[in-house]
C-alpha cells in the first residue's frame, strides 16, 4: 500500500487576502470567495434543483482549500426546504490548512459556519477524516493525501465534482488528465462537473471521459466558467433496498454497526446473549484509547490512527447527547519496547517518516520527558499521544443503543442463520426462529464462524486478562502507559496491569500465572511492581482474524466461493459467491475501542450503497474472505 504524505499549506497575506506562498496564487477571487462559490459551483441554484427530494446527494471536490464551496453548500442546503435527506460531501486535499486558517480566512457570510467546521478540524494527518453536521445528516469526509493516488482507490458514486485548485500553470498536477479521468469514474449517470478553469487541455479531458461540457457566464475577472454532464452511459448497478437489519451482538462492533446504520435512516434492532449491551468482552469499566505508531505505518497503523480520532469524535458526541462521561482525555504513553527501538523512532522522526507528526497528535519525548508526563520514572521514552484516554468501554456501548433508539431484545441466544425466501431467520436455543429480517450483521466475536456456517474466517480466540490493584505507588500516574503490556490508573481508584495472551501453546495458564505475568510487565515498564495484594481482574476472550486487521463486509459462501475460485472468470461476480443481506464485524482483538467506530462506519457504507470513508486497499486487508482464500491457494482446501 503507497503511503499518503501531507504537508501544511503555507499561506501569507496578499492586500487583505489569503495567498499561498507554496503555489502563488489567492485562495479566491478578490470579487469574493462566496460570491464566486455560489455563481460558479452552486450553478446560481442548479445543485439545489438537482438534490430536492433525493434521499442522499454526494458531492466529490478535489482542493478543498479553506473549505469555501463546502460551507456555501452547506448554508445552501440548511436553508433549503426541499432538500436531500442528506449530503455527503467527500473531498481531496494535500495541503490542508489549520482550525485557526479556516476561521481566520472564512467570508464574512461563512463565518458562523467556519466556526463549526473549525471546531470539528482534523490533525494534519493524511488519510480519510470524517466530520458530521446537523446530527449526521451532512457528513463532511476530508482525504488529506495526494489526488492523483486517492483517485484510484475511492469507493463512491457522486452526483456533482467542483474542481477547485490552483490553476494549471501554478499547479499542473491538479488538473492532469489522468487525474480527471480518474474522478470520472465515479460519477453517476447525469451527475454534474463544474469549474471555473476553462483551459483546452481540461476541457479535452472531462469531454473524454464522458462529460458534455459547455461554457458559461463567468464571475469576477473571469469571462466563463465549465459546466459539464455526464452522458456516458453507466453500467446500472441496482441498489437493494435494505427493508430492516437485526445486528446480531451489542458490543463495540455491534452497538457501533446499529447506531452507524440508524444515522443513514436504516431500521436496526440488536439481538444479544447479554442482559444489556456490552455485557460480554465490551463490559471494561474503563479501555485505552490510543493509535498505535508505525514507521511503515502499515495497514494496522494506518486503521488504528483513522480509527482513533473516529471513535473520539462519537464519543464527544454521545456525552453531548446523552450527557453521561464516557471518554477521559489524559493522554497516553506509547514506550518504546527497547533502546534500540527508541533510537530507530529517533532517526525515523529525523527523516520525517513516515510522515509529518503534528505535536497536538503525537510527540515523541526521551525518558526524562516522557517520565514527567506520566508522572513516573520509566524505563526510556516513547511517543506520547496528547488526545488519547481512556474509555468506558461497557457504557459506550450502552450509550450508543440509548442514542440510537433502536430495539435491544437480550438474554437470546442465537445458535443459527437459516435463508428464507428474501429473508434471514435467527434460529433460537430450541430450534425456534427468533426473528427474520432482509439484512443480518454479525457481530459476535468467536462465535461469527458457527453463525456463518463455516470454520474458515480464520478467527483465533486469545484469553486475557487484566490485573487490578488498589492502593498502590501507580495512583501517581498520570496517564496510560502501553509497550510490552500497558498501566492505567482510572478515575475509581483502581489501577489495571494488562493484559495477558493466554495462548494454549504457552499454557497452562492459570489465574495466579496470569497475575503475576501482568506484574512482571510492570518491570519492563521500568516500574517496580508494588507490594500489594491483588485486588481482582477482569477475563475475556479477545477474537482476532490474520494479521490483526478486522474482519469486515458481506460475508461469503464457503462451497459457492471454492467453485468461482476455479473458474476464474466466475471470480470476478462476487455475487456468485456473496451472501445476500448477510453481512460480518468481527475479529476486532484487542484494538475493539480504536477499531470498531470506523470500522461500523464503513460496513453501513457498504450496505448503504454510499461513499465509504477509506480507500480501496485498506478494505482488502479486512475481507471476510481473504483467510479462505489463502487456504484455497495453498491447496489446504
Amino acid at each position: 500500500m503507497t503511503a499518503l504524505t501531507v504537508k501544511p499549506a503555507e499561506l501569507a497575506l496578499e492586500e487583505g487576502k489569503p495567498y499561498s506562498t507554496q503555489f502563488g496564487d489567492i485562495y479566491a477571487t478578490r470579487s469574493g470567495a462566496y460570491g464566486q462559490a455560489c455563481a460558479v459551483f452552486l450553478s446560481e441554484g442548479e445543485i439545489a434543483c438537482r438534490w430536492a427530494g433525493k434521499q442522499n446527494f454526494t458531492i466529490l471536490e478535489n482542493g478543498f482549500g479553506l473549505g469555501t464551496n463546502f460551507l456555501a453548500t452547506l448554508k445552501s442546503w440548511r436553508e433549503d426546504p426541499h432538500k436531500s435527506e442528506r449530503l455527503e460531501y467527500v473531498a481531496l486535499e494535500c495541503f490542508p490548512v489549520t482550525a485557526y486558517q479556516v476561521l481566520e480566512f472564512s467570508a464574512p457570510e461563512l463565518k458562523d459556519l467556519a466556526c463549526e467546521l473549525s471546531e470539528k478540524w482534523p490533525p494534519c494527518l493524511p488519510g480519510f477524516h470524517v466530520l458530521e453536521f446537523d446530527g449526521g445528516r451532512v457528513r463532511l469526509t476530508l482525504i488529506f493525501g495526494d489526488s492523483r493516488e486517492l483517485s484510484k482507490k475511492l469507493s463512491l458514486s457522486y452526483d456533482a465534482l467542483f474542481l477547485d485548485g490552483f490553476g494549471p500553470d501554478k499547479n499542473p498536477q491538479m488538473w492532469e488528465g489522468a487525474l480527471l479521468r480518474n474522478l470520472a469514474r465515479y460519477a453517476k449517470e447525469g451527475a454534474t462537473v463544474t469549474t471555473w478553469c476553462t483551459k483546452g487541455d481540461v476541457r479535452r479531458a472531462l469531454a473524454q471521459a464522458g462529460f458534455e461540457l459547455q461554457k458559461k457566464q463567468g464571475f469576477g475577472k473571469k469571462r466563463e466558467r465549465l459546466f459539464g454532464t455526464m452522458m456516458a452511459k453507466r453500467t446500472k448497478h441496482m441498489v437493494r433496498k435494505i427493508r430492516d437489519v437485526i445486528v446480531i451482538g451489542a458490543g463495540l462492533a455491534g452497538a457501533n454497526v446499529a447506531y452507524s446504520l440508524t444515522k443513514k435512516g436504516v431500521s436496526v434492532r440488536i439481538v444479544d446473549a447479554g442482559v444489556v449491551p456490552g455485557a460480554a468482552a465490551s463490559a471494561l469499566s474503563w479501555a485505552i484509547l490510543h493509535p498505535h505508531y508505525s514507521r511503515d505505518d502499515n495497514p494496522l497503523s494506518k486503521l488504528s490512527r483513522e480509527g482513533f480520532l473516529r471513535t473520539r469524535s462519537r464519543l464527544l458526541e454521545l456525552e453531548n447527547i446523552t450527557g453521561q462521561t464516557l471518554f477521559e482525555q489524559l493522554g497516553c504513553l506509547q514506550m518504546a519496547h527497547d533502546d534500540s527501538i527508541y533510537e530507530d523512532w529517533q532517526r525515523a522522526s529525523q527523516l520525517q517518516l513516515p510522515f509529518v507528526l503534528p505535536k497536538d497528535y503525537a510527540e515523541l519525548l526521551g525518558k526524562k520527558g516522557a517520565s514527567e508526563r506520566t508522572g513516573l520514572t520509566l524505563a526510556r521514552g516513547g511517543y506520547f499521544f496528547p488526545m488519547a484516554g481512556m474509555v468506558r468501554a461497557g457504557a459506550f456501548c450502552r450509550a450508543l443503543v440509548q442514542a440510537s433508539g433502536v430495539p435491544y431484545r437480550g438474554n437470546t441466544e442465537v445458535q443459527k442463520l437459516i435463508r428464507s425466501g428474501e429473508k434471514w431467520q435467527l434460529i433460537g436455543t430450541f430450534g425456534e426462529v427468533v426473528d427474520e429480517a432482509s439484512d443480518v450483521v454479525i457481530c459476535a466475536a468467536m462465535e461469527s464462524e458457527s453463525l456463518l456456517g463455516t470454520n474458515t474466517l480464520g478467527l483465533e480466540p486469545l484469553p486475557g486478562r487484566i490485573t487490578l490493584l488498589r492502593d498502590t505507588d501507580l495512583n501517581e500516574l498520570k496517564c496510560p502507559v502501553s509497550g510490552e503490556g500497558y498501566v492505567a490508573h482510572m478515575s475509581d481508584g483502581y489501577s489495571a496491569v494488562g493484559a495477558t495472551y493466554e495462548l494454549q501453546r504457552t499454557g497452562p495458564w492459570t489465574e495466579r500465572r496470569a497475575h503475576e505475568d501482568n506484574l512482571d510487565k510492570l518491570e519492563t515498564l521500568g516500574l517496580k511492581a508494588p507490594e500489594v495484594v491483588v485486588t481482582g481482574g477482569y477475563y475475556g476472550i479477545r477474537a482476532s482474524a490474520s494479521g490483526r486487521m478486522p474482519i469486515l463486509g458481506k460475508a461469503y459462501n464457503e462451497d459457492r466461493l471454492k467453485s468461482a475460485f476455479y473458474s476464474k472468470a466466475d471470480m470476478q461476480k462476487k455475487s456468485l459467491w456473496e451472501e445476500e443481506g448477510l453481512w460480518i464485524l468481527t475479529g476486532l482483538g484487542s484494538r475493539g475501542a480504536s477499531f470498531s467506530v470506523l470500522c461500523a462506519d464503513i460496513l453501513a457504507a457498504l450496505m448503504t450503497a454510499s461513499s465509504v470513508p477509506a480507500d480501496s486497499g485498506l478494505l482488502k486487508t479486512m475481507e471476510p474472505a481473504r483467510n479462505l482464500l489463502r487456504l484455497i491457494k495453498a491447496a489446504k482446501l
